[in-house]
């Protein structure tokens, strides 16, 4: 087998590595980019994985904003309303400038701010959503064991075109080695 012969290649199209390009020979593996150039020798590799991965941190903080919107938006038009009739009753029991005056106008502050609620909780609501489809989307994340490191590559989304090339890559370090 010549070693200068391309066996196999990936283009990562998205995450850290973004642009960059692995190139799979006879002997050796490439990773050559704008901000990167590395040759590994096949000899020096240990084992190589590949795996699909789903942040549960991004599924927790989406439910946690869900909640968050939800408790914003329930709570939005009763506080509303509370504090609307604290104040009425307020200005209709006295008409000194006094300390009720200053209770009315903070129980009008306390509703105009309640109003503001819901468009926060539609704010909350569509980070939730962004997060949701980022859990759903995961990661591909391809991996090199040497005796003494690793180096890890993940990209956005299940993609079987690097999960090809982690097989290709496996089945000729196998061979190299067996």
């Amino acid at each position: 087998m010549n070693t200068d012969e391309l066996l196999a290649g990936y283009d990562v199209a998205s995450g850290a590595l973004r642009g960059a390009r692995f190139a799979l020979y006879g002997n050796r593996l490439v990773l050559a980019g704008a901000n990167v150039m590395e040759t590994v020798p096949l000899a020096h590799l240990a084992s190589v994985r590949i795996a699909f991965e789903r942040d549960a941190r991004k599924l927790g903080w989406a439910i946690a904003l869900l909640l968050a919107a939800l408790a914003l938006g329930a709570m939005s038009a009763p506080l509303d309303a509370w504090m609307l009739s604290l104040q009425a009753k307020l200005q209709a029991g006295s008409s000194s400038q006094s300390l009720e005056a200053v209770l009315a106008a903070s129980f009008a502050a306390i509703a105009h701010l309640a109003r503001l609620f819901v468009p926060v909780a539609w704010l909350f609501a569509a980070g939730a959503a962004v997060l949701l489809v980022l859990y759903a989307l995961g990661r591909t994340t391809f991996t090199l064991a040497f005796a003494a490191a690793e180096r890890a590559c993940s990209v956005r989304g299940r993609d079987q075109r690097l999960q090809d090339f982690a097989e290709l890559l496996a089945e000729h370090l196998a061979e190299r080695k067996g």
